[in-house]
């Protein structure tokens, strides 16, 4: 995922913030996530993210070797919309209104 970190806070960042497409996310350092072993079969979601074109955004992760735990589908609540799997284990997942 390409963005710009447009700020930290201190020598050893405990809070960072990154933008993309006018879209903007705030970060802080944080102990590693309790273990459960419940999360991956029931989708617990630690964030979700609107984002413009779900398409687009799929195509260029899948081409970067992404994780996917749920491929690109329109859902009941009128978005299309995806879930990833980052490098700490933590689910996210991107959608766009349909």
């Amino acid at each position: 995922m390409s963005g710009d970190v447009a700020g930290s806070a201190g020598l050893l960042p405990s809070w960072a913030i990154v933008a993309r497409d006018q879209q903007v996310i705030h970060f802080r350092c944080a102990a590693p996530p309790t273990a459960n072993p419940d999360k991956y079969a029931d989708e617990l979601l630690d964030a979700y993210l609107f984002v413009e074109d779900a398409d687009a955004l799929y195509a260029e992760y899948a081409a970067q070797g992404v994780e996917f735990t749920r491929g690109l589908g329109n859902m009941p609540w009128h978005c299309r919309e995806f879930v990833v799997k980052d490098c700490d284990g933590r689910l996210l997942a991107f959608g766009a209104n349909l």
